[in-house]
């Protein structure tokens, strides 16, 4: 995971159609409701979801594999819209986070795997008791376990020894994120580990100052790039003495 950094313009149609939504079920969960039809038109209108790409770089906000090449990808919610689970094995309580089902600052762009076989409903606190279940309660309140990479910098929870993530520090947070989400997943892991041969040996090709050392360290400075595919693996190569 690598730091995403979000675009500050708020798409027209969340704060159009998103507002009018989130109004109209904050109103009937006033009312009693706990089941909402959340309108996946508006927050995965091309609008939203196209800035989030390109912000991320066509890449998982979480595993860091390029998506757009292979799959439409997903809009994912930091907090989950429809219910939520503590852990795994958790019940699913009901309602999610609705009302941040159009929040801008609660989207993100991933691949389906992370999104549907990773995180799904999952969404575990520090604190259980102080979860917000309503648009009243004080989300400041919470502190969450995963790491919010449109939030925060990934690098100070998890760190890459190799092509296998690890939690910095024996960070709880790190730990929590890859876990859940499956940052280790053998199919994952095998692409990263091609992936890092090739870094390894332009990494060797650079420090044997060599004819082809400047190109090598050109290339390893692409690699590195926060646009790359597994940027922050190979920064934690690189970077390896």
């Amino acid at each position: 995971m690598i730091r995403v950094r979000r675009p500050k313009v708020v798409p027209a149609i969340l704060r159009t159609k998103g507002a009018a939504a989130r109004k109209k079920d904050s109103d009937a969960f006033a009312g009693g409701t706990r089941a909402f039809d959340l309108d996946a038109k508006i927050y995965g209108h091309k609008s939203v979801k196209q800035p989030l790409v390109e912000a991320q770089h066509h890449k998982c906000c979480f595993c860091e594999s390029r998506v757009t090449h292979v799959s439409s990808g997903h809009i994912e919610h930091f907090r989950p819209k429809g219910g939520v689970r503590q852990g795994p094995n958790g019940a699913l309580k009901k309602p999610g986070y609705f009302w941040l089902a159009y929040e801008w600052t609660n989207l993100l762009f991933c691949c389906e795997v992370c999104n549907s076989r990773g995180k799904k409903n999952l969404f575990p606190l520090s604190n259980p008791a102080a979860r917000a279940h309503g648009p009243g309660d004080d989300l400041d309140a919470e502190r969450p376990m995963f790491v919010d990479p449109a939030h925060e910098d990934p690098g100070a929870h998890i760190g890459f020894r190799e092509e296998y993530p690890f939690a910095v520090n024996g960070s709880p947070r790190g730990e929590a994120t890859w876990k859940a989400l499956g940052l280790d997943r053998e199919e994952l892991a095998e692409m990263r580990r091609d992936h890092l041969a090739m870094v390894k040996t332009l990494k060797r090709v650079r420090d044997g100052n060599g004819p082809d050392a400047s190109e090598a360290a050109a290339l390893l400075s692409r690699l590195s790039d926060e646009k790359a595919q597994w940027s922050a693996m190979v920064r934690a190569a690189v970077g390896a003495t």
